[in-house]
């Protein structure tokens, strides 16, 4: 019995995450309150691809499985089991390129719940613009290039920043 399904929610921490051509990302969601999800099947997958096989990585019977993994990601994604004791599921993926930008879906099947995050990867020459941080850190931020931007892609960059 699984009765905990209908009081526990999924959520990411960050639903848009910006990341560098050829850096490394974490993609992180939890479970609220935590249970184990170590004997959970997990599967994050690119919602915005519309194709069946649309498989970034994928988790069953506690083991990774990369058969159904879509090539792009194979050898470039790990997902950290030792998170999972604590009902978070965090997926890294490695070596990023532009076309690892899109919509994210971390999907419990044991919950039938799942929760996105949206991954933009810009060029380097994009991330031009520094902020100190609170902790006296230099931040960089993404910065869209004005050529050819869309409007309301424009616009959403403008508020994030």
């Amino acid at each position: 019995c699984r009765c905990w399904r209908s009081i526990h929610q999924l959520t990411c921490q960050t639903e848009l995450i910006q990341a560098e051509e050829g850096g490394d990302v974490s993609l992180q969601c939890r479970l609220d309150p935590s249970v184990d999800l170590r004997k959970e099947t997990l599967d994050f997958t690119r919602a915005d691809l519309n194709r069946e096989d649309d498989v970034v990585h994928s988790y069953r019977h506690e083991k990774d499985q990369t058969d159904p993994q879509m090539d792009q990601y194979r050898g470039r994604t790990t997902l950290i089991h030792e998170d999972l004791i604590r009902g978070i599921i965090s997926l890294n993926i490695s070596s990023l390129t532009l076309t690892d930008s899109g919509l994210y879906t971390c999907y419990v099947p044991g919950l039938a719940d799942s929760a996105t995050i949206t991954l933009t990867v810009g060029e380097s020459a994009e991330f031009n613009t520094e902020f100190p941080s609170e902790e006296s850190e230099t931040v960089k931020k993404f910065v869209p290039k004005s050529d050819g931007c869309d409007l309301k892609k424009c616009l959403k960059f403008l508020f994030l920043i």
